[in-house]
């Protein structure tokens, strides 16, 4: 666990844990904790959100779990103080989760934090309960994840580890904020929320519209038999369908040697060694800060996933103007017209994955009219501005 704040250097540095000193307190100046799985989710996805926190003169202080650590440099190069808790593996273990509790709560004593806001499936429900352990004035719970039997099937009941977390956590916070109205429907048809807990729901973590202009689509290599780059971005989890994107790849490719399949992403579940033997049909590449090169050298976007909130790369690709392959799952499927901005599939189901890639091979003159239907689709959902207001709202700043 990091040190008390009077023993921690001071805000901009990148050694270790860093985190900032407490600023002074004032009725106009408010403390803002950011509790997140790992520090990505927090540069990335909030990049909109934290600075526009800052441009209003309050402090952040980002918290992820140790393990994360090598995330606080470029944490700290956005303005952001951060610090690391200890928390063991992705799924409930009462005694290690008591200790992740007291840590974090220890440290928003010591930062004398104002207000919380957490994310992800566990690290949003330990949040939120130091949150009140360390007495925070205001607790809100971002819900960017679910358990995962919740996350993988509508009819499923969580785990009693996860039930219990789930209602402790969820709780304890004053408002919650999910990504998909379908998640809102679970959680309160579970009745884990306390009676006057504010509830909002908004699409995703919105996207940037200038940030991911429209690009021109790559050119055809041929018209009749074309050539199509199908890229995947996302954490090398299975839980993102990371290996029916390469199975069905391996299907497409027997058909269509020169259709390019790229899958791209930071480190995930899903060791890189084990992905090598897909290497002659997936090209596999490092990780990418900037995506948009990729999103522009791609005719569709792919994201096989079990279950999402709503997938960050998803809305970038709509901006960009690619039609997307996704699952028919809540969250993901908020971000398809069938077959007038992409294809729906159903998770784990690599025949049906490849058809719909080769649906796009057969067909590659609908690709522009698609293009542009997603870029609309961004327009008039997801554009970042409506969710940032709300979360600035909800947040009391």
């Amino acid at each position: 666990m990091a040190g008390s704040v009077a023993e921690l250097p001071a805000r901009g540095t990148s050694t270790g844990s860093a985190m900032a000193r407490s600023p002074t307190d004032t009725s106009s100046v408010k403390r803002v904790a950011l509790i997140a799985p790992d520090g990505l989710s927090i540069v990335r996805q909030r990049s909109g959100l934290t600075s526009e926190i800052l441009k209003r003169r309050h402090s952040i202080l980002a918290l992820v779990p140790e393990q994360f650590a090598h995330h606080i440099p470029e944490m700290n190069e956005r303005g952001l103080a951060a610090a690391t808790f200890p928390m063991r593996g992705p799924e409930p273990a009462l005694l290690a989760d008591r200790k992740s509790v007291a840590a974090i709560a220890a440290l928003l004593a010591d930062w004398r934090a104002h207000v919380v806001l957490s994310s992800g499936a566990k690290t949003m429900l330990l949040g939120s309960m130091a949150a009140k352990r360390a007495e925070v004035r205001r607790t809100v719970g971002l819900v960017t994840a679910l358990a995962p039997q919740l996350m993988s099937d509508d009819q499923a009941e969580p785990a009693w580890g996860w039930r219990r977390l789930m209602k402790a956590g969820l709780g304890r916070c004053d408002a919650i904020v999910f990504h998909n109205e379908a998640h809102r429907r679970r959680v309160e048809a579970l009745q884990l929320l306390k009676p006057n807990c504010e509830v909002q729901v908004v699409n995703g973590a919105g996207v940037d519209l200038v940030h991911h202009a429209m690009q021109s689509l790559p050119p055809l290599v041929n018209q009749g038999d074309a050539a199509l780059n199908f890229a995947m971005i996302a954490r090398l989890d299975a839980a993102k369908g990371v290996i029916e994107f390469c199975e069905a790849a391996a299907v497409v490719k027997k058909s269509a040697p020169d259709t390019r399949f790229i899958l791209c992403g930071p480190d995930g579940d899903v060791d890189r060694d084990a992905l090598s033997r897909y290497r002659a049909s997936v090209e596999i590449v490092a990780d990418q800060a900037d995506v948009r090169p990729l999103l522009a050298a791609a005719h569709v976007i792919v994201l096989p996933s079990w279950g999402e909130a709503m997938p960050r790369v998803l809305l970038e690709a709509l901006a960009t103007g690619r039609p997307v392959i996704t699952t028919n799952r809540p969250g993901t499927r908020e971000t398809v017209d069938e077959r007038v901005n992409g294809v729906l599939v159903q998770p784990k189901d690599v025949a049906g994955l490849a058809a719909a890639m080769q649906s796009f091979l057969r067909r590659p003159d609908l690709i522009p009219a698609m293009a542009r239907a997603s870029r609309s689709k961004a327009e008039r959902r997801f554009g970042v501005a409506p969710v940032n207001t709300t979360l600035l709202k909800v947040l009391g700043l």
